[in-house]
Order: structure tokens, then C-alpha cells, then sequence
């Protein structure tokens, strides 16, 4: 990823450039990542029941 790639997406996460100071760039990745998940309709959502078996 470039840098103009990389300052993109934060601006369009909403993330200035003082907030960056703040953050890693795994954490911006990782909330890029998070952000293009929030479309996703998923077949099964695991219940309470599924968290305890596991």
C-alpha cells in the first residue's frame, strides 16, 4: 500500500491526520478491513449457545 493509498482510506474512515499520531497502521488496516465487512450478510450468526460449546 502506498502512502496516498494509506492516507485515503484513513480520511475516508473518517481519521485526520492529528489522529493518526494516535493509531498504527495496522489498527487503520485492520479498521479498513472491518468497515468493507459491514455489507456482508452472513448465513449463520454463531447464538450464545455456539460461544459456550466452543
Amino acid at each position: 500500500m502506498t502512502t496516498p493509498l494509506f492516507l485515503l482510506r484513513s480520511v475516508e474512515l473518517g481519521i485526520s491526520i492529528r489522529d493518526l499520531d494516535l493509531l498504527t497502521i495496522g489498527l487503520v488496516l485492520d479498521m479498513w478491513t472491518e468497515k468493507s465487512n459491514d455489507g456482508v450478510k452472513y448465513r449463520r450468526v454463531a447464538t450464545q449457545e455456539d460461544f459456550d460449546k466452543f
